[in-house]
């Protein structure tokens, strides 16, 4: 840690610069932006063998067969508590992460918003889920395997309550969060970037008969944290260079 003394100020203007620039540094020590970006990226590729491997349990019965194919119009509850459960272990990990950093650091951690918010989201996750089992957005046939298939456009009230259904865009939306917690531009970009991709990787509709069709709608995600977790962990102002002790 660098011990400096707050440079004298003769007038009021310049007290006010010396107390921003104070502040300004204070908000660069706190950072730790790549720690959040890692654990996301950790638990999305976590989620693959969920996705492959864990059975799939018609709990509101709302899956129908016919010759050998079965369609499902809700998620599978093993990925969606996994998702609920990941997401909260990941916010209570990074939480003690910015703690334990503030503490090493010797100033103050104002993560405690974006936790929260990050868990709130992430049950509202699964209750927006939850809800669009009996209040789907889109009408569902009766035969889902009668006739062609209609293109549906859904829109921007749509697209808003799936993406608090899609685990993905809720890590986005959290971000967001950070961004404003950090007083971080360049996370800022980084947050609408990250979202914009997985709202559109979410709305995709996937034809395969492979068990691994899910793979793009997790890998592309997870690279893109991945990258960003190795940038901004490059990128970042050296901690003992950007941390200042004010003396009397």
């Amino acid at each position: 840690m660098t011990h400096e003394s707050v440079p004298q100020a003769d007038t009021p203007h310049e007290l006010l610069a010396v107390v921003r620039d104070l502040t300004r540094q204070v908000r660069v020590a706190q950072r730790g932006t790549w720690f959040p970006l890692l654990v996301f990226a950790v638990i999305t590729l976590l989620a693959i063998p969920v996705y492959r491997y864990a059975p799939f349990v018609d709990l509101f019965d709302t899956c129908r067969s016919s010759q050998g194919q079965t369609v499902c119009r809700t998620p599978n509850p093993f990925e969606l508590g996994y998702w609920t459960v990941a997401l909260v272990l990941a916010y209570a990990t990074i939480a003690g992460f910015y703690v334990r950093q503030a503490r090493r650091r010797g100033v103050g951690s104002h993560i405690r918003p974006y936790v929260v918010v990050g868990i709130v989201l992430a049950v509202l996750m699964a209750a927006v889920s939850v809800w669009l089992v009996f209040h789907p957005l889109l009408p569902v046939p009766a035969d889902p395997f009668a006739g062609d298939p209609i293109e549906i456009k859904v829109g921007p009230a749509g697209w808003l309550v799936n993406g608090l259904a899609s685990p993905l865009a809720v890590i986005g939306l959290a971000l967001l969060v950070l961004a404003w917690v950090e007083r971080h531009w360049a996370l800022l970009g980084y947050s609408l970037g990250y979202l914009a991709i997985a709202m559109v990787m979410g709305s995709q509709v996937i034809h395969a008969t492979s068990r691994w069709f899910f793979l793009p709608y997790l890998l592309v995600p997870a690279v893109v944290l991945l990258l960003g977790a190795a940038a901004f962990a490059v990128f970042r102002p050296g901690a003992e260079a950007a941390t200042t002790k004010v003396q009397p």
